[in-house]
């Protein structure tokens, strides 16, 4: 169904001037749009609607019975969208498909929150909001409220996405099958590195843009355009759009010493929190970029940020970090000490052998 056409569906009334339209799972009517904890509230329930099929808050509306009044307030129209946003990706994981728009009916106005069904589901709480938001929980629309997902409806999503996530490795697999192993490279359009066997190009946008992709499956050279000729082995659906291919400065734009500053940490106590978490194995706040031959930098996310400052706030995790990896930093020692030694043993016991045989000579 159109939008329009749903829009227009909300505001069909019965012989009283009721509206037919109850609250369900997808609709929500509200009297007038407020600020502070109501719209921790508005996002909970945008949450809770993206955890399920989607749906709209329609403010405007007299609360039982159910009359279109239009809203008395200003607040709607005085609130910038981007003080919503900001509040959905402050306190959810997920980014959420949303708008907002006006619509008059009746020389009457009415604001309407929209939310699309999530791609990704469960759109988790990420931070405590008040006494409205607590961070961990999932909420689901149900019949005319939004609470904490039960587990019937959470077993569902779970299920639901394991079954999408088969059958996009099914589809990955076919294509696979059907190219070759050998053939086959992977490029991360989130991180723009192009993994070619065992090592990685990175994409920059400037030579993104100087490749062109066609329909054809293959790169071609026109005269006089001094470009490379590339093939692909496969088809490929459509132009593969490069705008999507974001720089690594932008997801990881904290050095070592950037993390230090932030955190208020030594060169000695960062590599103990970096050693202790794992850090650099884990490609969501860390990528490594070759800067020559055998030299990398070392970049991390400004994710990793809010969690090492939550970290850090627990009395003694940085002194379990460090003593940690002073441990590790001696068994390296030691390590290095005793491949050392062999090596100058082996010497030896060449040179020893090589006197030997010169002697029997």
């Amino acid at each position: 169904m159109k939008l329009q056409n749903r829009i227009r569906d909300l505001f069909k009334k019965d012989g009283k001037g009721y509206l037919i339209k109850r609250e369900s799972h997808n609709l929500e009517f509200k009297q007038n749009f407020q600020l502070g904890d109501n719209l921790l509230k508005y996002i909970k329930t945008l949450a809770g609607m993206a955890n399920n099929k989607g749906g709209i808050i329609l403010f405007g509306i007299q609360n039982s019975p159910h009359i279109p009044i239009g809203m008395t307030n200003n607040r709607f129209t005085e609130t910038d969208p981007a003080k919503i946003d900001r509040n959905i990706r402050e306190y959810f994981s997920q980014e959420l498909k949303w708008s907002s728009f006006i619509h008059k009916e009746e020389d009457k106005e009415f604001g309407i929150l929209i939310v699309n069904e999530s791609d990704e589901k469960p759109v988790i709480c990420k931070k405590n909001g008040s006494d409205v938001l607590r961070e961990g929980a999932i909420y689901y629309r149900y019949r005319a409220e939004t609470k904490e997902i039960e587990y019937p409806e959470l077993k569902k999503i779970l299920d639901h996405e394991k079954e999408k996530e088969r059958n996009l490795w099914i589809k990955h697999i076919e294509k696979i099958s059907h190219i070759g192993p050998k053939n086959v490279h992977l490029l991360d359009s989130y991180t723009g590195e192009l993994f070619v066997g065992n090592g990685k190009i990175l994409l920059n946008e400037e030579l993104l843009d100087k490749l062109k992709f066609v329909k054809e499956g293959s790169f071609t050279e026109k005269e006089g355009e001094g470009l490379p000729t590339l093939r692909l082995v496969g088809d490929i659906d459509g132009v593969v759009d490069t705008s999507i291919t974001i720089k690594p400065d932008v997801i990881y734009p904290l050095t070592t010493a950037d993390l230090q500053r932030k955190l208020n940490l030594n060169q000695y106590e960062i590599q103990a929190v970096i050693s202790k978490l794992d850090i650099k194995n884990k490609p969501k706040y860390h990528t490594a970029i070759r800067s020559g031959k055998q030299t990398q930098v070392h970049k991390y996310s400004e994710n990793l940020v809010d969690i090492l400052e939550r970290m850090m706030q627990k009395e003694s995790f940085l002194q379990d970090c460090i003593s940690e990896y002073k441990v590790k930093q001696a068994e390296i020692r030691e390590s290095k000490k005793a491949n050392l030694n062999i090596k100058k043993r082996n010497k030896k016991n060449i040179k020893i052998n090589d006197q030997q045989r010169n002697n029997s000579l």
